[in-house]
């Protein structure tokens, strides 16, 4: 076997190794997510037949700084619209944010953007941070904004305060927070424990 045939079958092996790594990095995670299509004797009756059905949805991102957000489903519904756009039912959130404790959220709806990673939360939203816990209808999560916004029926409890009120805007990285009413009128409700 001369020089030129030994080189010629090196670089067609490094070839095909190559295709090989490729295949098992990209497409074999592609095959292993469609795997998680529900049948339609295990879809929730509230999802419509004709969108895609994924159940147990995991997403992990951080942003430069070292945060996290990770948020869990036990089922999602993408439609044919928006493939961005990911509909979520009876869901659980965590954010971590460095130098400060976990902030979960859970609620029993959420729309969830995969490129953007804003989510709007709705029905039943409970906030759980150190010893804050927070319930409302809808808390709409920006990251690009850095920002959190709470609405509807908030009821806040921690060791020492009660508060009820209908718009709450929280700060993500400094921990600042605006609390409103809708009617401007009404006065937020607070009590104070002893």
């Amino acid at each position: 076997m001369n020089k030129k045939t030994a080189v010629q079958i090196f670089l067609s092996l490094v070839v095909v190794m190559i295709s090989l790594t490729i295949f098992f990095m990209y497409f074999n995670q592609e095959l292993k997510t469609t795997n998680k299509v529900v049948s339609k004797n295990e879809m929730p009756e509230e999802i419509n037949e004709k969108s895609n059905i994924i159940k147990d949805i995991n997403y992990l991102s951080k942003d430069e700084d070292g945060n996290t957000y990770s948020i869990f489903a036990e089922y999602g519904e993408i439609k044919d619209q928006d493939p961005n756009i990911i509909y979520l039912r009876n869901v659980k959130a965590k954010i971590s944010i460095l130098n400060s404790g976990d902030i979960n959220i859970k609620s029993d709806y959420a729309k969830y953007n995969n490129k953007s990673f804003d989510t709007n939360f709705y029905e039943n939203t409970k906030i759980d941070y150190a010893d804050h816990k927070i319930n409302c209808r809808y808390l709409d999560l920006s990251f690009e904004k850095k920002l959190a916004i709470l609405y509807e029926n908030i009821s806040y409890k921690s060791l020492q305060t009660n508060l009820f009120a209908d718009r709450l805007e929280i700060d993500l990285i400094s921990k600042n927070s605006t609390i409103s009413m809708k009617d401007q009128r009404e006065k937020i409700k607070i009590v104070y424990k002893k």
